[in-house]
């Protein structure tokens, strides 16, 4: 069993911090775009009594479990997407931390791995890139899951981050291309032949960038399978009810994008074997 240095166990611990607190943050711009898009930014109220919210009332789970997920000043229910919004980026910033710096854990800890960090730049922008990405991509999972929709800005902005990630590391355009015209273009296909009944217009735009963050059409096809796996397990209680229910696509899309950019190595290893 692996012997964790204290110091990393540290620097894991602020990592899933940051990601609680930016998973805090996506929660309350998902909100903001879709009731104000003029103010991102500003502070955070009660969606109910509109009471703006003090900064011990938003401490990334921690306030939420105290006042057990409701606003102190009306006593109305706050809801859980915001809990939710700040365990899962906080674990996501967590696993891709732990994923790309798993091959530093020695003896040296953390000043040998900071020293690292300042010395090869392009394993800190790239993980960077990388958190940067998450959190928007954290936007639109919320914003898809609550209203259906995908705001395309937010995607649009995921594009040129994902080509600077394979340009940093010498990705494989042909490669890329292939990823692309496998995600992204059997979902616009399916979203130009049934008119956005089967798949939404955001859907293929989302994939673009994720079909170049992946960059492997390998990834492009486990991609497919792993979002229509997550789809179809979330539509079994509406197909056992008998009730209509449309399915937001986009979640399952960046759930499984996470996933596989945490074991694209293993996926890899494992489909060249075969």
């Amino acid at each position: 069993m692996m012997n964790i240095p204290l110091e990393f166990i540290f620097f894991y611990l602020i990592m899933f911090i940051f990601g609680a607190v930016f998973g805090s943050f996506a929660c309350c711009q998902a909100w903001r775009i879709h009731e104000k898009p003029k103010k991102l930014g500003s502070r955070s109220i009660c969606m109910h009594c509109k009471t703006k919210l003090k900064w011990h009332d938003n401490i990334p789970i921690l306030s939420w479990l105290l006042l057990r997920g409701k606003c102190r000043n009306c006593k109305k229910k706050i809801g859980n997407a915001e809990i939710l919004a700040e365990l899962s980026l906080g674990l996501a910033f967590l696993a891709l931390s732990i994923h790309f710096t798993s091959g530093f854990l020695h003896d040296g800890g953390l000043v040998s791995f900071l020293g690292f960090l300042a010395q090869n730049l392009v394993f800190t922008a790239s993980l960077l890139i990388l958190f940067i990405a998450s959190i928007i991509y954290w936007i639109l999972l919320i914003y898809d899951a609550k209203w259906g929709e995908l705001p395309v800005i937010l995607m649009i902005s995921e594009i040129p981050l994902a080509i600077l990630y394979q340009i940093l590391n010498h990705g494989d355009f042909l490669q890329i291309g292939a990823s692309i015209a496998i995600l992204a273009g059997i979902y616009y296909l399916l979203y130009f032949i049934s008119k956005e009944k089967w798949v939404g217009g955001g859907d293929w735009v989302l994939c673009v960038s994720i079909a170049i963050f992946l960059g492997r059409f390998e990834l492009a096809i486990f991609e497919l399978f792993l979002a229509n796996t997550f789809a179809s397990v979330y539509a079994i209680p509406s197909a056992i009810l008998k009730k209509e229910r449309k399915i937001p696509f986009g979640p399952f899309l960046i759930l499984g994008l996470i996933i596989l950019l945490l074991f694209k190595d293993f996926i890899l290893r494992f489909t060249f074997y075969f």
